[in-house]
């Protein structure tokens, strides 16, 4: 069993809308293959023209907060190996309205094949930046693209929301170039935030070896929750810990994201425990991680 054996894989007809898109070499991780960061960023691509298809809202719409749609959770899961060659197309649909969030769900294919699935859900701010009803006009444009598909919030942790109870810690300083037309620092960012601490975790079981961590540590799932805006300046913790280390190789990760005692995100991610080093052998990273694990 691996760590995407649990999640489902759609063909491209069951998304209402599909962009073509061809991979650049900015897109690619150490790994010589398409980044999680990148898919991330993929579906914020696909959210924005769904906005053009579905709201009739271009980005200048958007950098001016016409369209008032914050993302506050993501998930992407990698099924195969993406690389550079190719063409890609990103499906996406609408899977769930509520009361003022709404849910997208993403297929990623290389020809017919689905490589990567995702999944966010973004809340409906008024204008004191609370969350507030969805308009009926909204409410009714997004209705034309349902599709049917799981929610992107992971599940609550309490101990995860206490620093205490994460063994290792990364200080991250926020950049001007991190900020969104929202003048916080954005989704996508943060996403390479917890990708960032896992390597971090993984160059320091490993002895920090030049090029960084192995190939094939990178989780193949990783799924976010932002609980508060992140903002510039600031120097912000991120913390990470091992939930578990299951008979099958594979480890699952949570990390949460603090500015001060105040938890502002968590992530939890899916990896193997398992790499081949320069020399071509294996290593096993299960007992080395075994000190990092969740307090509490």
């Amino acid at each position: 069993m691996t760590a995407t054996d649990n999640v489902a894989s759609p063909a491209p007809s069951l998304f209402p809308v599909l962009l073509e898109h061809t991979a650049q070499y900015s897109d690619l991780d150490p790994s010589r293959r398409i980044g999680r960061d990148t898919l991330v960023r993929w579906f914020e691509d696909a959210r924005v023209q769904l906005g053009r298809e579905a709201l009739d809202a271009d980005l200048a719409d958007r950098a001016e907060g016409l369209v008032r749609l914050r993302v506050v959770a993501v998930r992407v899961d990698v099924l195969a190996p993406l690389r550079i060659a190719g063409q890609y197309r990103i499906g996406i649909g609408v899977s769930r309205i509520g009361t003022s969030s709404v849910s997208y769900r993403y297929g990623v294919f290389a020809g017919d094949e689905c490589v990567a699935t995702g999944a966010t859900t973004s809340v409906y701010v008024g204008d004191d930046g609370s969350a507030a009803p969805l308009p009926d006009e909204l409410r009714e444009q997004l209705g034309r693209h349902r599709i049917a598909g799981p929610e992107a919030e992971p599940p609550e942790r309490d101990s995860a929301r206490a620093r205490e109870a994460y063994p290792f810690r990364l200080d991250v300083r926020t950049r001007f170039g991190d900020l969104d037309t929202n003048r916080h620092v954005n989704n996508v960012r943060l996403a390479t935030w917890y990708l960032d601490g896992l390597a971090e975790l993984h160059l320091d079981v490993l002895g920090y070896p030049v090029g960084g961590p192995l190939d094939g540590l990178a989780p193949s799932s990783l799924s976010v929750q932002y609980l508060g805006e992140v903002h510039y300046p600031g120097i912000y913790q991120l913390r990470v810990a091992v939930l578990d280390i299951g008979d099958d190789d594979i480890v699952r990760y949570v990390c949460g994201l603090f500015d001060g005692p105040t938890c502002v995100g968590l992530a939890e991610a899916v990896g193997s425990c398992h790499a081949t080093d320069a020399d071509g052998e294996p290593v096993d990273l299960a007992a080395a991680l075994e000190p990092f694990r969740l307090r509490g």
